[in-house]
């Protein structure tokens, strides 16, 4: 596995720790949530360690950022196939767009962790 840095590896250990189950789906978020600083300090926002389960209302925090947003995005698609916003009660079909790879892979430095991501989620082994 390929880590962005040492605190992204710690971070990663960490979150993974708090989670319920060591599977393909948790390693793979755990994986996102550590690699983006912003994420990793609101980690509790994004998911529900109780639970198991990812906090859709997450991306639609004050503190995300534009590279935040690609990170969770990318988390919640993997986890579950989420592919829109929600706003309020209402979902909001108009931001499925912001779900693809030409949106989240785009303009960050963070798209060979995100393939990584991917490869970890769909047990991809490159040689």
């Amino acid at each position: 596995m390929k880590f962005y840095d040492e605190e992204h590896e710690k971070a990663y250990a960490e979150i993974l720790g708090r989670m319920r189950y060591n599977d393909c789906y948790h390693r793979s978020v755990a994986y996102l949530f550590a690699l983006d600083m912003v994420v990793r300090e609101h980690v509790d926002d994004v998911f529900d360690f109780d639970e198991s389960l990812i906090r859709r209302e997450g991306i639609n925090k004050g503190w995300q950022t534009g590279t935040s947003y690609k990170t969770t995005r990318l988390a919640f698609n993997l986890w579950n196939g989420c592919h829109y916003d929600i706003e309020g009660e209402n979902d909001d079909l108009s931001t499925c767009g912001w779900y693809t790879p030409e949106q989240i892979f785009v303009v960050t430095g963070f798209a060979p962790y995100y393939w990584e991501a991917v490869k970890i989620r769909f047990d991809i082994n490159e040689e």
